[in-house]
C-alpha cells in the first residue's frame, strides 16, 4: 500500500475512527517491511469535523465537485475578459451551485448522525468558495483528503492556515519525527553482531585486552533484563501513540477554533460596520426629526395667523352688514 492509498482509505472515516485505525494501520505497513510509508501514514492529520464532512461531499457528489471547478475556470476567463455580462450570468449559477452542495452537505451530515449547525455549513462553504477561487484549490478538494478547511484571500489566492494548501495536509515535522522513531524503535546490534562488524585486527586486539585481565570474565546479562527491556519498550509506544492521539485531537480543536474565531471577528467587523452605519441612520433621523418639529412649529404658526385673519374678516364684514 502506498500514501495515496492509505490517505483514501483513512480519510473516508469518521473523524473519531481515524486516529486508532491510520496508527493500526502506520504498525501494519511497518511490520510489513514499508518503514518510510508508515512513518508518512503516522504523520497524516486527523480531520476536523467540517473537513471530514467536505471530504465526504466529494466523495459522494463528484459530479457536481467537478461542474464547480469548471465554473471557476469560466469565472476566470470572464474576469480575465472584464466581461460583466457573463460574471453576471455566472455569480447566479454559482449561488445555485453552492446553495445546492451546501444542502447535500446537511443531508450527508444526517446521514452520518452529525449536526449540522450553521458555523460547520459555513466552513463548507469556505472550501467550496476557495475551489472555485483556484484551481490548485480545486484539485485539493477533489481529492477528498482535506485534514482541515480550505479559504481563499480575494480571487485565485488560496490559503490553509495560512499556508499553501496541500492534498494530504501533512506537516513535515511530524513526518520527521515518525522517522526518528522508526529509527529508535529499531532493535539495538548485539554484542556478536558488534565484533562480526569490526575489522579483524581490531576484534583480535580486544580478544588480547579481554585474555590478560587477570581472570575478570564477564558477567553473562540476566535472562529477564532482555524481556523487561521489550516490555519497556512496548510501553513507551503506546505512551507516544497515545500522546500523538491526543495531539491529533488538540490540532483538530485548535482548527476548529481558528476557523470559529476568524468567523466570529468578521462578524464583529460586519456588525461594528453595521452599528456605525446605524448610528450615522439615527444621528441623520434625529436631525430630519428636529427638522419636521421646526416644520410643523412653522406651520403651526402660520395656521394660527390665518385663524385670526379669518376671524378679523369676518368681524369686518359684520359691521359692514
Amino acid at each position: 500500500m502506498n500514501l495515496d492509498d492509505a490517505a483514501d482509505e483513512l480519510y473516508a472515516l469518521p473523524p473519531d475512527e481515524f486516529v486508532e485505525a491510520r496508527n493500526t494501520l502506520a504498525k501494519r505497513l511497518k511490520s510489513e517491511g514499508a518503514g518510510d510509508v508508515a512513518a508518512r501514514v503516522k504523520a497524516l492529520r486527523k480531520p476536523t469535523v467540517a473537513a471530514w464532512l467536505t471530504n465526504q461531499l466529494v466523495r459522494q457528489h463528484g459530479d457536481d465537485i467537478h461542474a464547480l471547478a469548471d465554473l471557476g475556470e469560466r469565472m476566470r476567463r470572464a474576469m480575465s475578459a472584464m466581461d460583466g455580462a457573463a460574471l453576471r450570468e455566472l455569480t447566479a449559477e454559482r449561488k445555485k451551485q453552492v446553495d445546492g452542495l451546501l444542502k447535500a452537505a446537511r443531508k450527508v451530515a444526517a446521514g452520518a448522525g452529525q449536526k449540522a449547525g450553521p458555523d460547520l455549513i459555513e466552513a463548507v462553504a469556505a472550501s467550496l468558495d476557495a475551489a472555485i477561487a483556484d484551481p490548485r484549490a480545486a484539485e485539493v478538494l477533489r481529492a477528498a483528503r482535506l485534514s482541515h478547511g480550505l479559504e481563499h484571500v480575494g480571487f485565485g489566492s488560496v490559503e490553509d492556515d495560512g499556508e499553501a494548501a496541500e492534498v494530504i495536509s501533512l506537516s513535515e515535522a511530524r513526518v520527521a519525527r515518525g522517522q526518528r522513531l522508526e529509527t529508535t524503535r529499531r532493535p539495538r546490534a548485539t554484542p556478536a553482531a558488534t565484533a562480526e562488524a569490526e575489522p579483524a585486527g581490531e576484534a583480535a586486539d580486544s580478544a588480547a585486552e579481554t585474555a590478560g585481565a587477570a581472570g575478570a570474565a564477564a558477567e553473562p546479562e540476566p535472562a529477564g533484563d532482555h524481556a523487561r527491556a521489550e516490555h519497556e519498550l512496548e510501553q513507551a509506544e503506546a505512551a507516544v501513540d497515545a500522546a500523538e492521539e491526543q495531539v491529533d485531537d488538540a490540532e483538530a480543536a485548535l482548527d476548529d477554533q481558528r476557523q470559529r474565531l476568524e468567523r466570529a471577528q468578521e462578524a464583529v467587523e460586519r456588525l461594528t460596520e453595521e452599528l456605525a452605519a446605524a448610528r450615522r441612520e439615527l444621528e441623520q433621523a434625529r436631525d430630519d426629526v428636529g427638522s419636521a418639529e421646526d416644520d410643523v412649529e412653522t406651520a403651526r404658526r402660520a395656521s394660527e395667523a390665518a385663524r385670526r385673519r379669518r376671524r378679523e374678516a369676518k368681524q369686518a364684514l359684520s359691521r359692514l352688514s
